[in-house]
């Protein structure tokens, strides 16, 4: 126990902090500078071991009544029962001294034994008068355990289709050594430093729904940290976040995307195969497609919770020209500019200037 180290700053908690709170401050920056999250870093190693150090001091009541007397924070009391009795005992004994011939004699006053009566019945300690199964209720209660709740990122289609994901998740659990009572053999224990609890990571492979939109809460029971005393243990909740697709964009129940095409197939038609929510499909391009023009998939959207009806993908085409022509491509473009006349701007208006 170092006296000099601010414990209730390492965990960010004030002196006045109960034990669920000062558990709870401790739980939360264990998981955040775990040696196995944080691999490689030293300060976060370090600084694991403080908050393990600052625990293991204020999570036991001893150590820490025995800390806040050091640091100035409590006092010690006085036994004051056994200090009043003892000065109303010297106060009583102080009375006016019989003659010396009587001093062998034993004291008689009128009060004698009321009086003592009376001082044993004010500082003697109360009787339990708790009936057998009020003391019996005292017993550890079983406690579940805490939640927890971390993110899962998957994308538009698994969001459609549904997936499994594999995720790691720190748990929190009773040490197996000393089950939980710190200490072993007399020593404080080697394995959970003396905190009673050691977190371990658990890989999961979790089922996501079909249909899941972004912020949905996905719960696996029991997941969650262990319970104390014989409590069942705690929850675990996904919160689902959906990664923005670069190839589509959505619009209610519509799929939008853009798909770029060749010259040639343009000019002379063509059948694609394009991607959709589902998988790939083949898109047939008629003869003389130009660039911006768009298609309709229907029924290739997303579909509606309630109703089950799908939307439809729209399909934007692009005309791209390859790059890095030879030059016998440019000899074929130039003599198709001889062949056809084309001006694709003739019947643009230009406004003279004014």
């Amino acid at each position: 126990m170092n006296k000099d180290k601010d414990y209730y700053k390492i965990l960010g908690i004030n002196a006045s902090a109960d034990k669920k709170e000062i558990k709870s401050a401790y739980r939360t920056l264990a998981r955040k500078y775990h040696p196995d999250i944080n691999q490689g870093n030293r300060l976060s190693e370090e600084k694991f071991k403080e908050i393990g150090e600052a625990y293991s001091i204020l999570g036991d009541d001893a150590k820490k009544a025995q800390y806040d007397i050091l640091r100035g924070l409590t006092q010690k009391k006085p036994n004051t029962s056994e200090q009043a009795k003892k000065q109303a005992s010297e106060a009583y004994s102080e009375k006016k001294k019989p003659d010396e011939k009587k001093k062998n004699e034993p004291e008689k006053h009128p009060f004698g034994d009321a009086f003592s009566g009376f001082m044993d019945k004010i500082f003697e300690k109360p009787e339990s008068k708790e009936p057998q199964k009020q003391q019996q209720d005292k017993k550890p209660q079983p406690v579940k355990g805490e939640d927890i709740t971390t993110n899962v990122s998957i994308t538009v289609v698994e969001a459609h289709n549904g997936t499994v994901r594999k995720i790691n998740i720190l748990h929190t659990e009773i040490c197996p050594k000393c089950k939980g009572k710190r200490h072993f053999n007399g020593g404080t224990c080697a394995i959970c430093k003396g905190n009673g609890e050691i977190s371990n990571h658990k890989k999961l492979s979790v089922k996501i729904p079909p249909n899941v939109s972004a912020g949905t809460k996905i719960r696996i029971a029991g997941e969650g940290n262990r319970g104390q005393n014989g409590g069942a243990n705690g929850d675990l909740f996904l919160v689902v976040n959906i990664i923005k697709n670069s190839i589509f964009e959505f619009e209610n129940l519509n799929v939008l995307c853009e798909i770029p095409i060749t010259p040639s197939e343009a000019a002379l038609g063509a059948e694609i195969i394009i991607p959709t929510i589902d998988g790939h499909i083949n898109m047939k391009i008629p003869s003389e497609t130009h660039s911006g023009q768009k298609f309709r998939l229907a029924g290739e959207g997303i579909p509606d919770s309630n109703t089950a009806k799908r939307g439809d993908q729209l399909v934007t085409v692009k005309i791209e020209i390859p790059p890095g022509l030879t030059n016998k491509e440019k000899e074929l473009y130039q003599e198709l500019a001889k062949i056809r006349k084309f001006n694709p701007r003739e019947n643009i208006v230009f406004e003279k200037n004014l």
